[in-house]
């Protein structure tokens, strides 16, 4: 990324930090899971769909990414996501 903004890695790095507090790659994370959740939320797409939607091209290694951020599995995010708003 820091190749294709014509910066350093280190200037990248500094830059992330400045404004979000958070590096490059948890800064990737974090619009991952935004993107994630909408879809999971928003849509009727499988959890594999998703994982595929966001860039992901094991649905395994999706699930097991989500629940290390999250603390659920995508399919029970979207379970409970979905009672609470119904309910």
């Amino acid at each position: 990324h820091a190749r294709a903004l014509g910066v350093s890695e280190t200037a990248l790095r500094q830059a992330c930090a400045r404004v979000a507090g958070l590096s490059p790659a948890a800064m990737l994370d974090e619009r991952a899971l935004l993107e994630a959740r909408r879809l999971l939320l928003y849509s009727n797409l499988s959890v594999a769909e998703v994982g595929y939607a966001i860039g992901f091209e094991d649905p395994a290694y999706f699930s097991r990414f989500f629940a290390r951020h999250t603390g659920q599995s995508p399919r029970g995010w979207r379970a409970g996501k979905g009672r609470a708003i119904s309910g």
